[in-house]
């Protein structure tokens, strides 16, 4: 698969559908198993009730009706009211039976899809940072709700009555030989063909409905694209721009869903007309039997009749048969997506043995470090940097450099090729993720806020902490006052992304929910660049008091946040290209003092 991969671009899914994934899939019915062997045993009896009312109907036809001669001792009117008696059990059996298999086996499918997504989703928690990177997030997203929810209808009713279906053509078929083998004969010969048209048909559907699915999915990541970007489109006036990025995506789903509707459109015509072949040869050869042999045929009236509604009940499962694989055949596609997301192996897992890294004093080393986010192309090489305890280092350098990519190292965002890296000895790769993690403190640019209270936000990482601890982290940043100014102070709800708070606010509650973690490393990636002068001032101070006992590293564009850092690193050329303090690297007039003049 394609490592990079668009909106515009089709996702080339690894796993096909095969017995091998449903038999994945059917793996989750496992503990639905008791509700689905009680609707199967039930299913086989409905299977046999069913074939009784043509065969009633016979009777009526031929011992009551046309010759009232009853049934051995039975008279005609015992035969009729028994007959009767038992149709109307079966309707009443049948009525019944649908309603708890519909039910019971609604409850087990919308279950197994329940445990699906949760599994889906659990799963997605514990992939690394390449998996997003390589995915639009609307991609992601349209897995885990409509293909999932695709499936519901599937494993609620779909497999199931495809299994009734199957058993109830293939009684019926068998009592058709028993009633009369040469009228039987001609329907096998009619469904025969029919059935290899339709299992084409279905390798068609799945097809298409591949191509679909990557279509939308392609409009569902431009959708989610376009909607968190409405600001920079409004603002560069680019609305009828994206309009017609929107209008080909769109038409591209479209014309692929007509692909698919054109081939599913001939499933119903195609069974019928071969039931119809088959009703019509089936008049013909009974013409010819009466006309030719009379009475002496072995075929009365009653028997035709019978066999002809019998024929009436082959058709509608044949049909539902057709549908319900149509139905199995599009979700097989949605099936191969969420499997994908189900299987896909975290490029970083804790090994076996893993230990709890123990408390630590924030000593961080690079020994020969190579990365690269993609095969071939290395960001870092032979990378080696050792930053005693307590020590803030600056990191500078041209976009696209690795100054981001050191940072995220030091946290295993990312696997590295080659090398060590070790916080007070400990190689980082030998610990849990949860300990390492635990005891280092990130703040992004993107001062991400959850729907729910300010309070909720600030212990989102000690969901634990009282409000008196998360009260004083906040005064420790100069966060409390505007808080304690909200409408409901802590306990104001937030918005979605934070919706109604300033950049600086939401930066502010971030350094809240980071004091709050006491971590002895902190990482502080361009986390000023987009707040105004007078709250930067603030959270300079806060970060004075944060810093003090802590190992920082810190990228920022302005230099006002840097120049007091222990070391500055010049990162370019895959590695560092110039190291020292402000006044040193000044002295040096090299690149970092390119930087600075060309800044002033």
């Amino acid at each position: 698969m394609s490592k990079r991969n668009r909106f515009f671009e089709d996702e080339l899914i690894q796993s096909r559908f095969s017995r091998k994934m449903m038999g994945k899939a059917l793996r989750y019915a496992v503990p639905y198993r008791r509700v689905i062997l009680f609707i199967g045993v039930l299913m086989v009896v409905i299977g046999f009730t069913s074939l009784l009312p043509p065969m009633l109907n016979g009777i009526l036809i031929d011992r009551v009706i046309t010759t009232r001669a009853g049934f051995g001792s039975l008279n005609f009117w015992t035969v009729a009211i028994i007959c009767l008696g038992a149709w109307a059990a079966v309707i009443i059996f049948e009525v019944v039976y649908s309603f708890f298999r519909m039910k019971l086996m609604g409850h087990a499918g919308f279950k197994i899809v329940e445990d699906i997504r949760k599994d889906a989703f659990g799963n997605l928690q514990k992939l690394t940072f390449d998996y997003y990177d390589t995915r639009p997030a609307g991609k992601i997203l349209v897995r885990l709700t409509n293909n999932v929810d695709d499936l519901a209808h599937v494993f609620s009713n779909a497999i199931l009555a495809t299994l009734i279906d199957v058993v109830r053509v293939s009684l019926i078929l068998v009592w058709l030989f028993v009633l009369d083998y040469r009228l039987a004969s001609i329907i096998v010969i009619v469904v025969i063909p029919m059935g290899g048209a339709l299992f084409f048909l279905q390798r068609s559907l799945m097809r298409r409905g591949r191509v679909m699915r990557n279509k939308v999915g392609n409009r569902t990541a431009y959708i989610a694209e376009n909607i968190q970007g409405t600001t920079v489109t409004k603002c560069f006036n680019r609305t009828a721009g994206s309009s017609e990025v929107m209008h080909d995506v769109n038409t591209k789903a479209n014309r692929a869903w007509y692909k698919m509707v054109r081939v599913n459109e001939l499933f119903f015509p195609l069974s019928d007309g071969f039931f119809q072949i088959g009703l019509m040869a089936v008049y013909a050869a009974s013409i010819f039997l009466f006309s030719r042999f009379g009475d002496a045929s072995g075929l009365t009236l009653g028997t035709l009749i019978s066999f002809i509604m019998y024929m009436g009940m082959f058709g509608p499962p044949l049909n539902a048969i057709a549908l319900n694989l149509q139905q199995i055949s599009d979700a097989s596609s949605n099936l191969e997506r969420i499997i994908e997301v189900v299987e896909t192996k975290p490029d970083i897992v804790d090994d076996e043995d893993a230990t709890e890294l123990p408390p630590i004093e924030g000593r961080v080393q690079f020994e020969d470090v190579t990365f690269g986010y993609d095969e071939g192309v290395n960001i870092l090489e032979d990378f080696n940097l050792d930053v005693p305890a307590g020590k803030t280092i600056a990191l500078v350098g041209p976009t696209g450099a690795g100054k981001s990519t050191v940072v995220n190292l030091i946290t295993r965002f990312y696997a590295i090729k080659s090398g060590r890296i070790s916080i007070d000895g400990h190689d980082i790769s030998t610990v849990t993720q949860s300990s390492l993690r635990r005891q280092i403190g990130v703040m992004m640019q993107d001062s991400f806020i959850f729907s729910g209270t300010i309070l909720d936000n600030i212990r989102y990482a000690r969901p634990e902490a009282t409000q008196e601890e998360c009260i004083e982290a906040s005064k420790k940043v100069f966060a409390h006052e505007f808080i304690t100014k909200l409408p409901n102070g802590y306990n104001t709800k937030t918005d979605e992304q934070g919706q109604g708070l300033s950049q600086g606010e939401k930066q502010l509650i971030n350094i809240a929910r980071l004091v709050l973690t006491e971590p002895k490393i902190v990482i502080l990636d361009e986390a000023t660049s987009s707040i105004d002068t007078e709250t930067e001032g603030l959270i300079q101070n806060a970060l004075k008091i944060i810093l003090k006992d802590c190992t920082a590293f810190v990228i920022a564009h302005r230099l006002s946040t840097i120049r007091s850092a222990d070391c500055i690193l010049y990162i370019a050329d895959r590695g560092i290209a110039e190291a020292g303090t402000h006044e040193e690297l000044m002295g040096k007039k090299g690149r970092y003092y390119d930087l600075v003049k060309s800044a002033c």
